[in-house]
């Protein structure tokens, strides 16, 4: 199986961007305030809620031979847990 070239860009940095862009600023007036403002984001989903855990699985799970076996099925897991957290 070969895993698929690393993003250009880190999840850091795009929600860094993110983060400006909601912000009315420019990312590169102030990269790393904005990799700071990210990083504190991310870190609540390094311990997901359970409501955020049952959506990832239950995304995952579509039939009794459920097992997670490609890339997809996590992507899907992640998604659906990201939205269960913005009540989405």
């Amino acid at each position: 199986m070969t895993r698929p070239s690393a993003p250009t860009t880190s999840m850091v940095d795009q929600i860094a961007r993110a983060i400006a862009a909601v912000d009315g600023t420019k990312f590169e007036d102030d990269p790393k305030r904005f990799r700071m403002l990210a990083l504190a984001a991310l870190k609540p989903v390094a311990r997901p809620a359970d409501a955020m855990v049952d959506a990832a699985y239950k995304a995952v799970r579509s039939d009794e031979h459920w097992a997670v076996n490609s890339r997809r099925d996590f992507g899907k897991g992640v998604r659906a847990m990201i939205l269960a957290a913005m009540d989405r």
